[in-house]
């Protein structure tokens, strides 16, 4: 049932409207989490990439886990972090063709540029985080290392992956 605007909707009717917006996203959402935890190791690895090459892997520096379930949940929020990523441009559709029908030709007008820049700006936010912000940022934390017997207390990084994909995520 295609609706213009002069045509009215009883509440039912937009109650129906939005649950088959919402389950056509919440669908799509699931689908892109069951693809995205399947590669959830090489997710993994893209997000640590910029820290991993920091490291000192002569020295077996890398990441640890010290809860027995933390290796599994880091897998399983890696996967929804990258589900709600790629679902964002499909799951913002859905609330567009459930609000359109309710504005006005102008008012569709006006929200047009928010349409186009949304997804392109998210993407972009997302891109300049991993690719200058964080290697600037990993490059800072790690300049604390003192792996120097020397100079004191030797420091040296011992980074947990669930705290790691913690932190990169609020970064993103």
């Amino acid at each position: 049932n295609q609706n213009n605007i002069t045509d009215k909707m009883s509440l039912i009717e937009h109650l129906v409207e939005l649950r088959k917006r919402l389950l056509l996203s919440f669908v799509s959402l699931f689908i892109v989490f069951g693809i995205c935890f399947y590669y959830a190791d090489e997710l993994f690895y893209f997000l640590a990439k910029p820290l991993v090459e920091l490291f000192d892997i002569n020295s077996k520096q890398g990441f640890i886990y010290t809860a027995l379930h933390e290796a599994f949940f880091t897998e399983l929020k890696v996967a929804f972090f990258f589900a709600l990523f790629f679902s964002f441009p499909l799951i913002a559709i859905q609330l567009w063709k459930f609000i359109a029908p309710g504005l006005y030709k102008n008012e569709k007008f006006v929200f047009f540029p928010f349409l186009i820049a949304t997804p392109v700006l998210f993407f972009l936010g997302g891109a300049m985080v991993y690719y200058i912000i964080s290697p600037v940022a990993w490059n800072f934390f790690l300049s604390y290392q003192n792996m120097n017997m020397n100079d004191g207390v030797p420091i040296r990084l011992e980074a947990k992956m669930g705290e790691y994909l913690s932190l990169m995520m609020r970064f993103i």
